[in-house]
């Protein structure tokens, strides 16, 4: 029984340590855009990657040349109400533009009221920043 009592507390020790340093659920939310002309990817995704699914909605504005061309969201790519995606990996943008620009990403979640997650900007592949 002592033992037992020991053990929560460890664990409620370390939770709130990791809770005062700012670690919770959304650490494991990441991320990311890129404007990738070898892939033709201009993109912005939002993942949890512990494959756990929310309402994520993600929305991708694209420029050239410093010219804004237009916005993609999930609206665009998925027959959900509103744009809201039930998923782990919430995706805005094409794989069909085959050059370097700027990427603007829009993350949001919702759990009852909507989450601002922040907005991530790319001008490359960012092939070391996958949202982590």
């Amino acid at each position: 029984m002592v033992k037992s009592k020991i053990l929560k507390f460890i664990s409620l020790s370390i939770y709130l340590a990791a809770m005062a340093n700012g670690t919770s659920a959304l650490a494991a939310i990441g991320k990311v855009s890129r404007s990738c002309a070898p892939a033709g990817a201009q993109e912005s995704i939002t993942v949890d990657w512990t494959f756990t699914p929310h309402q994520f909605w993600t929305a991708s504005s694209h420029y050239k040349d410093g010219a804004f061309l237009h916005t993609t969201n999930t609206v665009n790519n998925s027959g959900a109400i509103g744009g809201w995606e039930y998923t782990w990996r919430s995706y805005a943008g094409h794989a069909i533009e085959f050059w370097y620009g700027a990427v603007i990403g829009y993350h949001y979640k919702r759990l009852g009221l909507v989450s601002f997650l922040g907005n991530t900007v790319a001008t490359d592949c960012n092939l070391t920043q996958w949202g982590f």
